[in-house]
């Protein structure tokens, strides 16, 4: 008799966009430089710890943090890298993940990633399909989780 096993399906978070950044920055300068040419506000917290089921373990990756007021958004760039794993391996020529959580127009989102190619360190900004990405519930979860600590 052929094994059932159970899809679910993952949550589709409406109200978040991802952008992939590749870049040789630490983190911390790439804080800096988003902060700098986008006018963004982000600080740091403690690093983010994100469980791999497959691999069990617990690796934490850098974060920092910003709430924009007026547009009712939340930014949250993300390492992807630690050693060889990448917290997203879909996506493995982002070596950051900007997450922007609540509701963007086109407009805002197209003229952020605008003010981020400006930038001379950065060698790409693309959109990401979070459909592609077989972990974003995980993630997800493990970033409120880390949030509702601070």
């Amino acid at each position: 008799m052929a094994k059932r096993k159970l899809i679910s399906e993952p949550a589709s978070f409406p109200d978040l966009s991802i952008l992939g950044i590749a870049s040789q920055l630490k983190d911390y300068r790439m804080a800096f430089f988003l902060n700098r040419d986008t006018h963004l506000n982000l600080a740091n917290l403690d690093d983010i710890p994100i469980y791999f089921e497959k691999e069990d373990l617990l690796i934490k990756f850098p974060i920092y943090s910003c709430f924009e007021a007026d547009q009712r958004l939340y930014y949250y760039l993300i390492g992807n890298n630690f050693d060889r794993i990448k917290m997203i391996p879909e996506y493995k020529q982002a070596d950051y993940l900007l997450f922007l959580k609540g509701q963007i127009n086109n407009e805002r989102l197209t003229s952020l990633i605008s003010s981020i190619r400006t930038i001379k360190e950065i060698q790409l900004v693309f959109a990401i399909d979070k459909d592609k990405i077989k972990n974003l519930e995980g993630i997800m979860t493990d970033l409120e989780m880390h949030l509702v600590k601070k």
